[in-house]
């Protein structure tokens, strides 16, 4: 190609090039004046926003969008819950499960809780005992997070208040008791109590052991089934009753199946020989609650049983009660024995614990007392019951309703 050639085809391409550059430029302002700059500060959130819509057009968030994803794309609402399954909403149950805590703030309306507060008391005709939790919502309610609700629904109804009620964590009474004669309490005294009771929860943290009333000292149990009529009495008549009516809590009946076995005589574990439950009602006989009955028996075991040193079972409950020396096994017989005598269920563990001259295999009892189960070691002076101060444990190998050796 010669030099004029050139220079023709360098000038051509040199305008295809232009033309190009203009076109694009044309195209790049076309776009921006068909899409506005947002001068929003929290443009990058619109932007995130856009991103989440979901199938139906409707802008929803990130944290919801996850849901959606992980509930095969489907969000139920609290409150449609509540509306289509309010029955199975409101469940009392029997199960020894525990509330799952969360660091959450949970809330329930007033109506939600008289809802629970009809589950309840049904539950308490019907089984002469409390329930281990009641469902509110898909949440699980312990009994003394119950009560507290209990009380603040009665407290702002009585006050003209509306506003859902924030779910607490209190913890059981330490030694619950009672001494209240049949009767009835005004409006203006059960208003007056349960602002005593939220107080006390406030600044315990902890449920008390009892209030004090006209009528005498009402325990918890008490409490919770007089709190649950006055909400129900409210759900029907839409207002507070004038008084209502107390009974002594006469104690909790053990019916929930998985706590039967604990209650059942065992190999070596003879509670119902007459021995063993003369001498378990002989060490209650003054006691009103399931705590302060297991304390005592424990108590009595350490306090009256010598431990020597031998390997698995000899003598069982009754061999240890006669010899009243016996090893860790043996101990745990009687302890076992005389807490199912009482009425109180109660097992075995069995595992490797460092003690101050070395690791040994060791066995001790567990009482289950107001929904937990409590250590009862009754081989050294210096554990208390619900604590253990001469070993720490290496390695749980099981736990049992029968000691297999």
């Amino acid at each position: 190609m010669d030099s004029e050639a050139v220079k023709i085809y360098r000038k051509s391409m040199l305008a295809v090039l232009i033309l190009l550059s203009i076109t694009l430029t044309l195209s790049m302002n076309f776009a921006s004046a068909t899409t506005p700059v947002s001068t929003d500060s929290n443009q990058t959130g619109s932007s995130d926003q856009s991103l989440n819509q979901g199938l139906n057009g409707n802008i929803i968030s990130q944290k919801d969008q996850k849901l959606a994803n992980d509930g095969n794309q489907q969000i139920t609402s609290q409150n449609n819950q509540l509306s289509n399954s309010k029955q199975s909403e409101y469940l009392a149950a029997g199960s020894t499960s525990t509330a799952a805590t969360s660091s959450q703030s949970v809330t329930f309306t007033i109506d939600q809780v008289n809802q629970a507060a009809s589950s309840v008391k049904s539950f308490i005709d019907t089984n002469n005992r409390l329930p281990n939790y009641v469902t509110i919502s898909g949440q699980q309610i312990i009994m003394p997070q119950f009560l507290q609700l209990l009380g603040n629904a009665i407290l702002n109804i009585n006050s003209g208040k509306t506003s859902s009620i924030t779910l607490k964590d209190p913890d059981s009474p330490i030694n619950p008791t009672e001494s209240v004669k049949s009767g009835s309490i005004q409006k203006t005294e059960y208003v007056k109590l349960v602002e005593n009771l939220n107080s006390f929860i406030n600044t315990n943290g902890r449920l008390p052991n009892y209030v004090t009333s006209s009528l005498g000292k009402i325990r918890y149990e008490s409490l919770i089934y007089m709190c649950s009529k006055i909400l129900v009495f409210y759900d029907t008549n839409n207002r507070l009753p004038s008084s209502v009516s107390i009974t002594p809590w006469t104690g909790i009946t053990i019916t929930d199946p998985a706590l039967l076995p604990y209650l059942q005589p065992t190999d070596n574990c003879q509670s119902t020989s007459s021995t063993i439950t003369s001498l378990a009602a002989s060490i209650t006989s003054t006691l009103t609650s399931t705590y302060a009955k297991a304390a005592a028996i424990f108590n009595w075991v350490r306090d009256n049983v010598s431990y020597s040193f031998y390997y698995n079972t000899k003598k069982g409950a009754l061999g240890a009660l006669s010899s009243r020396t016996a090893n860790c096994c043996d101990t745990s017989h009687l302890v076992v024995a005389l807490a199912r005598a009482a009425g109180i269920p109660a097992r075995y563990q069995h595992g490797s614990c460092t003690f101050s001259d070395g690791v040994f295999g060791h066995v001790w009892a567990q009482l289950y007392v107001n929904g937990k189960w409590y250590y009862a070691d009754a081989i050294s002076d210096s554990n208390t019951f619900g604590t253990i101060n001469n070993w720490s444990l290496k390695t749980l190998y099981g736990t049992y309703v029968e000691l297999p050796f």
